[in-house]
């Protein structure tokens, strides 16, 4: 080979080992397993979209045998229009609006199920109303991602429930950054309004859309009958055998006739006479048969041990906030808008001034706080806002998340972990400190941190209604909170910055504050 020939060659091997790197599309893997029954193709499709699927389906169902009849469902709609779906380049938006229509139905047969139980025994099914209204909301937010445009679905869903950067986004879509923000933001602010129209509430609709894990694990098992339902679809065989009965009954695929009927008649039989045998020769309750799902990993816990307080209108919580700093009176003052806190640049007694959780709190806990940056001025190390959390340790560990602004850093983002004894500042040591630029100077912000076990993961995002985007996690220790400020903070280097913020909202999940106990409403009471 000539040497021109040979340096040719090296480069398209070179090309063709860069293509292989990187991930194909869902249009490309569509494409393989409709063309060629490629099992390996639509494998991959599940491995990168069925823990998200899952969570949609686990969220709508409540029930652990529903939820996984409807993803199997959904995968097998894939199956069966793998050549005519048109967002192909991230296939997560289509599953989701077909897992709400599924899901649909399987909760209407089950509610039938319980009903024709309910009669036969006599007695009605217990329920508990607050599980019921939580229900509730999450089944209007899938139901109204899936009512979203589908050039405004695919972002949210990938940015938001599935925690991919915006970059990552706007490569699987396949479209520019700018293109991608823009539909983000037109996305998110369009399910915002939405959902209050349909009584959501702002402080829930915050939780519901702080971008915190919302998928859950598949099941090798059922990843494995999936795949093979799938490629029994594809070569127009019965489906009956390899997937669920419940899956069978939701597919409504022409595959399965003959079998429809059939299965209708099994499923009545099994039906009356479970029920008869219940009202002949059970004389005890009937054991409970809906099987409740503990909340995917990284949700929210808004019940029994969720508080939201908002500091709009003049409004502050004495019962659950007490003041932080001295002299707060001189810094503080209530508005419409919010808890305006301003300290004057160079006052040499300013320090962190806000409020402060009276009550301890113990085990894994979320936190969302909104604030308003008016002005941050002069020159210092770090000034702004920050909430801060300090734990019951031997070391008495610091950790903070704040929208602060730096004489080096500019406009930030900030985390940090401190450790040593608190009231010799000398020894505090910085184990952790690292900052995220910002563009926005003014204007609100919002701040989240997760706790779960040891390790605090740091979320944060620009406006009231903007993207969170997850900044970074440490491991600081399960020990329990004794102290969670939200608090203007001066820095503390002289000279002394000019601080002008407001605090505006706050709400925090916990599995306990100490002192505190939930009554029947949810709501946290002394």
């Amino acid at each position: 080979m000539e040497p021109h020939n040979l340096g040719q060659h090296r480069l398209e091997q070179q090309d063709h080992a860069s293509a292989a790197a990187l991930p194909l599309a869902d249009g490309l893997l569509l494409d393989q397993f409709a063309n060629d029954r490629n099992q390996d193709a639509f494998a991959t499709l599940m491995q990168r979209h069925g823990p998200y699927v899952l969570g949609v389906c686990r969220r709508l169902t409540y029930h652990a045998q529903d939820a996984e009849d409807v993803f199997q469902a959904c995968f097998l709609e894939l199956a069966r229009q793998a050549r005519s779906i048109r967002q192909r380049n991230s296939v997560a938006g289509w599953l989701q609006t077909v897992a709400v229509r599924k899901a649909r139905t399987a909760r209407a047969s089950r509610a039938r199920r319980q009903q024709v139980e309910a009669a036969v025994r006599g007695k009605e099914g217990a329920s508990n109303p607050d599980d019921i209204t939580w229900r509730e909301v999450r089944q209007a937010l899938e139901e109204e991602v899936a009512q979203l445009p589908e050039d405004l679905r695919s972002p949210v869903i990938l940015c938001l429930f599935r925690e991919q950067t915006q970059e990552e986004a706007a490569q699987s879509l396949d479209v520019n950054l700018r293109t991608l923000r823009d539909r983000l933001q037109r996305g998110r602010t369009l399910l915002r309004n939405r959902l209050v129209r349909r009584g959501v509430t702002l402080s829930v609709l915050g939780a519901l859309l702080s971008g915190g894990s919302v998928q859950a694990a598949v099941p090798a098992a059922l990843t494995q009958a999936t795949v093979h339902g799938a490629a029994a679809l594809a070569g127009h065989a019965p489906l009956a055998g390899i997937v669920s009965p419940g899956a069978l009954a939701l597919t409504g695929s022409p595959a399965l006739a003959g079998w429809g009927p059939l299965a209708a008649l099994v499923a009545g039989l099994l039906l009356c006479a479970g029920a008869a045998y219940g009202l002949l020769v059970e004389p005890s309750p009937p054991p409970q048969r809906v099987v409740e799902l503990a909340p995917a990993a990284g949700e929210a816990v808004p019940r029994p041990h969720r508080v939201v307080r908002t500091f709009r209108n003049g409004e502050f919580d004495d019962d659950f906030f007490e003041w932080s700093g001295p002299n707060h009176e001189r810094y503080v003052r209530h508005e419409p808008e919010g808890l305006r806190i301003t300290l004057p640049a160079n006052d040499v007694q300013a320090k962190p001034i806000g409020v402060k959780v009276r009550y301890p709190v113990r085990g894994d806990f979320e936190v969302e706080a909104t604030l308003e940056v008016l002005r941050l001025k002069g020159r210092f190390p770090l000034a702004g806002v920050t909430v801060y959390f300090r734990l019951k340790s031997a070391e008495r560990d610091g950790v903070w998340l704040g929208r602060m602004l730096g004489r080096m850093e500019g406009h930030v983002f900030t985390a940090g972990h401190l450790t040593g004894a608190p009231a010799d500042n000398k020894k505090r040591q910085a184990r952790f400190h690292r900052d995220w630029s910002t563009d926005q100077a003014v204007g609100p912000a919002r701040l989240r941190v997760v706790r779960q076990g040891p390790r605090f993961s740091f979320y944060a995002a620009d406006g009231e209604a903007g993207a969170f985007r997850r900044l970074d996690s440490i491991d600081a220790g399960d020990a329990v909170v004794e102290m969670v400020r939200f608090a203007a903070d001066p820095g503390w280097l002289s000279p002394i910055a000019g601080v002008d913020v407001r605090l505006l909202d706050f709400a925090m999940t916990a599995q306990e504050f100490v002192g505190y106990r939930a009554d029947q409403a949810g709501r946290l009471s002394r």
